[in-house]
């Protein structure tokens, strides 16, 4: 191997080898910032999906979250696809939970929490915390507009969510991705009858 070659060799493998540790040491660095955002972001789904959060600041979001959000126990289960169902606190009582949800959409998961009051009467919310649609069309459930929809739905056992009218309310699908829009109350009607109202209606 000619001297050229070998000195060029040598320097790509000691760039490399200095780019990984580089990229290594920053991960590491942020490491901390990183998980604290996450732990936000969960934060902040938990507290919209129960209709808690109305433009709270970062520091707003984490010492609501601390005062009025505790482990939740829906129906003998503590958790459900792998997330803990959470209570909201007032008073000492249950109010509502953010039960948390696990579905498949057009391109991928699709994963959140549905809001529900403790008396299981009506909906408070639904947040999605991952979701892979396309983005300006199924990524569109991801838009207050469309989420809104979801809060202060009538429940009960049997119910089956549907796009239209229906009990004086509406549900709108997102428009140009009716496989996403299907895909949402494919993964909540489930949930509904699975875990919040299990073996009821049937």
């Amino acid at each position: 191997m000619k001297k050229g070659h070998v000195y060029t060799l040598v320097f790509m493998v000691v760039l490399s080898a200095a780019l990984t540790f580089t990229l290594a040491a920053s991960y590491e660095a942020f490491k901390p910032a990183i998980n604290q955002n996450k732990t936000l972001q969960e934060q902040r789904a938990v507290l919209y999906a129960l209709g808690l959060d109305e433009g709270l600041e970062d520091s707003e979001v984490t010492a609501l979250y601390e005062e009025t959000i505790r482990p939740g126990d829906l129906n003998g289960k503590s958790e459900i696809a792998g997330l803990p169902v959470l209570a909201q606190v007032a008073d000492g009582q249950e109010v509502a939970y953010a039960v948390p949800f696990n579905g498949a959409a057009l391109w991928g998961a699709l994963r959140g929490y549905l809001g529900v009051k403790a008396d299981l009467s009506e909906t408070t919310g639904v947040v999605f915390t991952y979701q892979n649609e396309t983005p300006g069309l199924g990524g569109r459930i991801d838009e207050d507009a469309y989420k809104a929809q979801f809060r202060g739905l009538a429940i009960a056992p049997g119910t089956q969510l549907r796009y239209g009218t229906q009990d004086g309310q509406t549900l709108d699908a997102v428009t140009g991705a009716t496989q996403t829009s299907a895909a949402v109350l494919r993964t909540l009607n489930h949930l509904l009858a699975e875990e919040i109202f299990p073996g009821e209606g049937k």
